[in-house]
């Protein structure tokens, strides 16, 4: 009796670590792919807030990115910076109406200003794919920055 009780439960955990292990062989790949992508918000034709003060639904690497992509598209249309002279105060990131198309609010300082000066950055950008790790595959739908004044 004992002995086929035995054979049972080996019978039950080796079914438990085979599911388990295709699981996780199955899993794994999905939960790298999401982390590594920007994220897919399907809505009924309404902006989404992604990050902001208040909202804060963009993981560590999704920010970098998005980072990345506001200084290249920066570094596009007001010439190469060196972004070492300046701060970043904060990244606002919206899910736009359209798809793939991203709002970025960036704002920075100079290192060597006074704290007065604020350089607001809006960008319109739509990603070619939502893999991230090819942040410099985007185009620049809108385009509007304090640069020009600051810089005169």
């Amino acid at each position: 009796m004992s002995e086929d009780k035995l054979k049972k439960h080996t019978t039950r955990a080796i079914w438990i670590a085979c599911i388990l292990i295709l699981l996780l062989a199955f899993g794994i790949p999905q939960v790298y792919r999401n982390y590594h992508s920007a994220p897919y918000c399907y809505s009924s034709g309404s902006q989404i807030t992604l990050e902001n003060d208040d909202t804060h639904k963009l993981n560590k690497y999704q920010k970098q990115q998005f980072t990345k992509i506001a200084k290249m598209a920066v570094d596009q249309k007001d010439g190469p910076f060196n972004w070492k002279n300046y701060r970043k105060v904060s990244l606002d990131v919206y899910k736009m109406k359209k798809p793939s198309e991203y709002g970025l609010i960036y704002k920075i300082k100079p290192v060597i200003r006074s704290r007065q000066h604020t350089i607001t950055t809006s960008i319109i950008v739509k990603l070619n794919n939502r893999n991230l790790k090819s942040y410099h595959k985007f185009t620049i739908k809108g385009y509007s920055s304090d640069f020009s004044n600051f810089l005169d």
